[in-house]
C-alpha cells in the first residue's frame, strides 16, 4: 500500500514536469508574414479554384501549415499558402507552374482561393 501511495504522489509531479518540458510555443516557422493590407489584395480571386476547394479537390495538404496573417483594420483574415509540388493537394492538376495559391476558409463551403504570381525571388 505504501508503494501505491508513493506512485500516486509522484504521478502529478511527473506529469507537471513533463508538461513544463513540452509546453513550448509553436515555432513561428509556419507564419510566412503579416500584413496590414486587406486579405483580398493577396492575389486574384479564382472562382473555379474556389469551387474546387469547396469540393475538396484543390486544398492545402495541411490547412494553415504555412500562412499569412492580415491584421489591418480592413480585411482581417488568415490565408493559407500552397504551391504546386510543395504543399498543394491538387488531384485534378488545376494548378499552374510558378503560381502561389492563398486559401481563405480552406475545406469549408466558404473557401476562397486567391492566385498570386511567382514569388519575388523566382522572377
Amino acid at each position: 500500500m505504501a508503494a501505491f501511495s508513493r506512485i500516486r504522489t509522484a504521478l502529478p509531479l511527473a506529469l507537471a514536469v513533463t508538461a513544463a518540458t513540452f509546453a513550448v510555443e509553436a515555432p513561428a516557422a509556419d507564419r510566412y508574414a503579416r500584413s496590414a493590407s486587406p486579405s483580398w489584395k493577396v492575389g486574384r480571386l479564382d472562382p473555379a479554384l474556389s469551387q474546387a476547394c469547396r469540393r475538396l479537390e484543390f486544398n492545402q495538404r495541411t490547412p494553415l501549415n504555412l500562412y499569412i496573417g492580415f491584421i489591418g483594420a480592413e480585411g482581417r483574415a488568415t490565408t493559407g499558402i500552397a504551391r504546386r509540388g510543395w504543399n498543394l493537394r491538387d488531384p485534378l492538376a488545376l494548378a499552374q507552374p510558378e503560381m502561389t495559391y492563398h486559401f481563405v476558409n480552406d475545406r469549408t463551403s466558404r473557401c476562397a482561393v486567391y492566385v498570386a504570381g511567382p514569388a519575388r525571388g523566382n522572377r
